[in-house]
């Protein structure tokens, strides 16, 4: 199981366009979304899920369909399952023939894109208690634009910063960097040892987390533009191309730029001081991939606004029993509900505050002491990290430009040159 948000924004702008002509709805930026009312709780409605039908979780749904229909006498829920591929297609029929489940398992992708059609109810206008989840899962459902709030935060990730203590000590770093600044100081000073911190470059939205842990913000998008081609993003590139004359950054990072995993690839084989992964890294990766490093390696908080990475609920705002739509929803994703599931997967965090403040609940038993601290240390974090990027934000876009900006860190261009070379790809190749 893994958060499933890597969709191409170009499919959630044709989906919004498609669904505009299907359903007369609008894809303006001041489109906002209903409200579900205070209606009677009654009636049938359907919920949605993705790909979640199996022996691990079928007795989980079941069971929550169960209890709602018992606490709401005459109440049925009727639910369905899609299959992983094809989600989105699937979603676009849906919602463009009027059969939109009332309930329905949205990323924040695809709920960007029935959002922008009027297709999903504004939870700021319908819920009274959207402030009990997590901020950053919240805002993931607040898109640049469009007013409203659309999803509730369900099942959620974020990374940790981890740390080869021995390569630290080699080169006389006593204890993990706490910001990202400190840790590019630390690499000009185990650079000066022979031993190499860094083995992957930033894009974008990697970005994003650096110039918020230096105080300040960086969008993506704003406005209708793609705007992250700024003077501290070109600073921070400046500094990786420094360190890669000093010998501090691997080849392989210019080499993979864009390659998913690199810098993990490269942590686990003993050769570079820092990465960053998942909470459930140490047990799932380090002690199966890794087992010689493994009491080496140490956990800290990620830096700045960590990423989210989020799946969420939302409700129609085509369903005729709109207020049952919302009850559920907010059923499904309550403290109780949202703990008995995240610990059917194990990695994941629980959308709610509430959840989040005593990790222990929902957690696996670690194998390894480290373990046991990174999953606290996610959940420490969770209210501050945020979804990166933005939903017209691709992909493609990240990969051609961290190979842009791997081309500033060896000095072939200036880093403002690289990302503004980013910045008129991704304005050429999005969707509209």
């Amino acid at each position: 199981m893994k958060i499933r948000t890597t969709v191409a924004a170009g499919i959630a702008v044709a989906t919004a366009l498609a669904l505009t002509a299907c359903t007369g709805g609008t894809s303006s930026s001041s489109t906002s979304g209903a409200s579900a009312g205070d209606g009677k709780i009654s009636g049938n409605i359907s919920f949605q899920t993705w790909s979640l039908k199996n022996d691990k979780f079928t007795p989980y749904f079941e069971g929550v369909v169960k209890a709602f229909e018992k606490e709401h006498p005459g109440v049925t829920v009727k639910w369905i399952d899609q299959p992983a591929d094809g989600y989105e297609d699937k979603i676009l029929q849906q919602a463009g023939s009027g059969e939109l489940p009332d309930v329905v398992n949205l990323p924040p992708e695809y709920a960007y894109s029935l959002a922008s059609a009027g297709q999903l109810v504004d939870l700021k206008k319908g819920s009274k208690i959207l402030g009990d989840y997590v901020d950053g899962g919240v805002g993931a459902y607040k898109f640049d634009g469009i007013d409203g709030s659309f999803g509730f935060p369900w099942y959620l990730g974020t990374e940790l910063n981890y740390w080869n203590k021995d390569l630290l000590a080699k080169g006389g770093v006593t204890a993990p960097p706490k910001t990202h600044a400190a840790t590019l100081d630390a690499a000009t000073k185990l650079a000066a040892a022979g031993v190499q911190t860094i083995s992957d470059v930033p894009g974008p939205k990697s970005l994003q987390i650096m110039v918020s842990d230096r105080g300040g913000k960086l969008d993506v998008y704003k406005d209708g533009k793609f705007v992250f081609n700024t003077p501290e993003a070109a600073a921070i590139i400046q500094r990786y191309a420094e360190l890669y004359k000093l010998g501090a950054i691997t080849p392989e990072a210019l080499q993979n730029a864009g390659t998913a995993n690199a810098n993990v690839n490269n942590f686990n084989k003993g050769t570079v001081a820092w990465t960053t992964s998942g909470p459930n890294y140490i047990d799932k990766d380090v002690s199966v991939n890794a087992p010689s490093i493994l009491p080496s390696v140490e956990a800290s908080n990620g830096f700045g606004n960590p990423p989210l990475f989020v799946q969420g609920i939302s409700v129609s705002a085509k369903s005729k029993n709109s207020a049952t739509a919302l009850a559920f929803a907010e059923f499904l994703t309550n403290t109780k509900n949202q703990i008995a599931f995240v610990k059917l997967a194990p990695g994941f965090f629980p959308g709610t505050k509430a959840a989040n403040e005593d990790p222990s609940a929902f957690t696996e038993t670690a194998k390894n002491q480290m373990q046991g601290v990174a999953s606290g240390l996610a959940a420490s974090q969770m209210n501050k990290a945020r979804m990166v990027g933005a939903p017209k934000f691709t992909e493609a876009m990240e990969t051609y430009a961290k190979q842009q900006i791997a081309l500033a860190v060896k000095g072939e261009i200036s880093a403002q040159a690289a990302l503004d070379k980013a910045v008129e790809y991704a304005k050429q190749n999005v969707a509209s």
